[in-house]
């Protein structure tokens, strides 16, 4: 009988929640406006809010200017609005413009979201918040002036909003937040104040008609892939606040010519400049420690590049596609280059640090320019691939400490006239170390080791 009673009581209780988003609405202005009660003792607040239980349910509710008053009556008693609260006005493609009262301090999450009419909306100074994509998608907003109250720009505030042409950020704002201005393809200028520290992941990704930067000293960290794809970015400004140049963070950035790293920069991320295919020539600063993988690859324009003797390392497909490329010099500080690093570069020379112990897989793949190259004496291996498809290569002489040859390594270099050995001991290889390579090119070696030579695969 207990069990039966509390089942029953459950019921209830179930039945009696409140499934509507909004405790009560009122007109104004001809506009009915949903409410949630905030706080129900003086002084007495509420937030605007949807109506029913789903925020897509009443999509389209709104059309045309709509005003939200200061305050609303109900019961008897003056709540004042302090907030518009989460997806409050979701999916209303026919709300043209929205008059926000002093008296709100709060915009809540996707409150705006895909309001694709919405031309304009005054923010006031009262606002202090503005939650993660707010204003996402709203493919018709021109220009937006954000409040001297605001300290950050959220997560995707202004996601996806196409149509806006130009921003003013106060110098109140510290940070910008992740996807803040992500595929904002219409803006064009934009000035980052002084205040700011922190600039997201993504932030201004796809922002294709932005053509000039400034970065203030005052940032100290950019998020990975801040800037890619802005395919107008002519020039751009980067402070010596920064010790990190972050991954993807100016990729295909094609419109850009130049670009000066500061000498507080130590490490050039993962496809930081890669298809920056206007960049003709860089300067890597002596602060620089890494390179990593893919930082410069497909610069076609690229035509030079200096490499300071602070870097140690040098990723993979570092320069791949680099077609422009013509000669490199790699200091001796680096001992350690990954694979495909200079993969169909336009190189006719190249000077190798004598501090790196292997030959990587594919370092030279299809460097069909390459006519010599000097192996250092510091090298035990030679990978895959290693100089398959130079075709204008001649000759190459395997230094005396090698002790492995990989696959193919020599595979498609038409133009080879002569290979040297100057191991006394043959370095391990397979039957596949000197595939399509021309079997009657001679093979020099040292003297007391040509039977050792004869004796293997060689």
């Amino acid at each position: 009988m207990k069990k039966l009673l509390l089942i029953l009581l459950a019921i209830i209780f179930a039945v009696n929640i409140k499934t509507n988003a909004e405790d009560f609405y009122s007109v104004y202005n001809g506009d009915t406006i949903y409410y949630n009660i905030t706080s129900s003792v003086s002084p007495r607040t509420v937030e605007v809010t949807f109506r029913g239980i789903s925020n897509e349910a009443y999509a389209n509710e709104y059309s045309g200017a709509v005003s939200i008053p200061d305050s609303v009556l109900y019961s008897g008693n003056y709540y004042r609005v302090t907030s518009i609260g989460a997806n409050a006005f979701w999916y209303c493609t026919e709300l043209t413009s929205l008059t926000i009262p002093n008296s709100v301090n709060s915009i809540g999450n996707n409150s705006f979201y895909y309001c694709t009419g919405l031309t304009s909306i005054a923010i006031p100074n009262s606002v202090n918040f503005i939650a993660d994509y707010a204003f996402a998608d709203c493919m018709g907003l021109t220009s937006i002036t954000i409040p001297s109250s605001i300290t950050s720009i959220n997560e995707g505030v202004f996601f996806g909003c196409s149509g806006l042409t130009s921003v003013t950020i106060p110098n109140s704002v510290n940070s910008i937040g992740v996807v803040a201005f992500i595929n904002c393809s219409a803006l064009t200028s934009l000035t980052i104040p002084n205040s700011v520290t922190l600039i997201g992941d993504w932030a201004f990704k796809s922002c294709s008609a932005l053509t000039s930067l400034t970065i203030p000293s005052s940032v100290t960290s950019i998020g990975n892939s801040a800037f890619m794809n802005c395919s107008s970015l002519t020039s751009v400004s980067i402070p010596n606040s920064l010790t990190l140049l972050s991954d993807n963070i100016f990729c295909n950035c094609i419109g850009l010519t130049s670009i000066i790293i500061p000498n507080s920069i130590t490490s050039i991320g993962n496809y930081a400049f890669s298809n920056c295919t206007g960049l003709t020539s860089v300067t890597i600063p002596n602060s620089v420690i890494t390179v990593g993988d893919n930082a410069f690859s497909d610069c076609s324009g690229l035509t030079s590049i200096t490499i300071p003797n602070s870097v140690t390392s040098i990723g993979s497909w570092t320069f791949s596609n680099c077609t422009g490329l013509t000669s490199i010099i790699i200091p001796n500080s680096v001992t350690s280059i990954g694979g495909w690093t200079f993969q169909y570069c336009g190189l006719t020379s190249i000077t190798l640090s004598n501090n790196i112990t292997s030959i990587p897989n594919g370092i030279f793949y299809g460097c069909s320019g390459l006519t010599s190259i000097t192996i250092p004496n510091s090298v035990t291996s030679i990978g895959n691939y290693s100089f398959e498809n130079c075709s204008g290569l001649t000759s190459i002489t395997i230094p005396y400490f090698v002790n492995s040859i990989g696959d193919n390594i020599l595979s498609g270099c038409n133009s080879l006239a002569s290979i040297k050995s100057h191991a006394i001991n043959p370095p391990s290889i397979n039957q596949f170390t000197f595939d399509n390579v021309n079997k009657s090119i001679p093979l020099y070696v040292p003297c007391s080791s040509i039977s050792s030579y004869q004796s293997s695969y060689y």
